[in-house]
């Protein structure tokens, strides 16, 4: 009787010890599935890719749910493309850094309207770098634009930043302006066309004066200039009559 005991007992621990080993396996293979795994489509409104830390490191979203930018680890309120689909960039401090976005509507009153930009952020600055196309019922332009801007990191900048996003008039734009002129980007180049259909390039100082022009209107007029920093044209070829 003991021995029958005692292979019933080594029985018992065999089969707890053969559960305990396939519960391990199962456990381990589930969790090597949640490390990779593989799907022929997804349906999401937004996904967010995170870094190891948890913070953002990329958003694929719609129009619906476009996040704010965070600037310094500072969340604040989005102007241009706050309806667009896109993909928002972040950096290593999960400040955003740049950004695809693109929007196009058709309006009862047959006007219709699409724009489409790439822009590049620097982990001090907004925008440095910004490529951009559209179409504006017909008037379509196309166009790259770099900017000199400010550094964030200037004590007391995220506060006009915020004092900025609660103006609402045009006139207290320009007061807010000519009281921080350092507030603002200053474009240094432009290349592209315009609605009206004329080519350009455009270099400006370290101020954002327009130095240089040269453009092309619709019907082949070309004209390349030479302004002072106030906008007056020192010279023209062909010259004016």
């Amino acid at each position: 009787m003991t021995s029958i005991r005692n292979e019933i007992r080594l029985l018992r621990y065999y089969a707890v010890g053969m559960t305990l080993f396939a519960g391990i396996v199962l456990l381990g293979a589930v969790h090597e599935a949640a490390k990779v795994a593989s799907f022929d489509t997804i349906t999401v409104h937004r996904i967010d890719v995170i870094d190891r830390e948890g913070k953002l490191a990329m958003v694929i979203t719609d129009h619906d749910d476009m996040p704010p930018p965070i600037v310094n680890g500072k969340t604040l309120q989005r102007h241009g493309g706050a309806n667009a689909n896109g993909v928002i960039f972040y950096n290593q401090r999960g400040d955003e850094q740049g950004g695809l976005i693109w929007e196009g509507q058709r309006y009862p009153n047959r006007t219709y309207e699409s724009d489409n930009a790439l822009s590049f952020d620097t982990v001090n600055t907004d925008q440095l770098i910004h490529v951009e196309d559209g179409n504006d019922s017909g008037r379509t332009y196309s166009e790259v634009i770099g900017w000199n801007q400010p550094d964030y990191n200037t004590p007391g900048f995220l506060n006009l930043i915020e004092e900025a996003d609660h103006l609402k008039t045009r006139a207290r734009v320009r007061a807010f302006l000519q009281a921080h002129p350092n507030f603002g980007s200053r474009t240094r180049f432009l290349l592209g066309y315009d609605r009206s259909n004329t080519s350009q390039v455009m270099l400006a100082d370290d101020e954002g004066h327009p130095r240089i022009k040269m453009f092309v209107t619709a019907d082949g007029d070309a004209h390349l200039q030479f302004l002072d920093a106030g906008g007056r044209v020192v010279a023209e070829y062909p010259e004016a009559h």
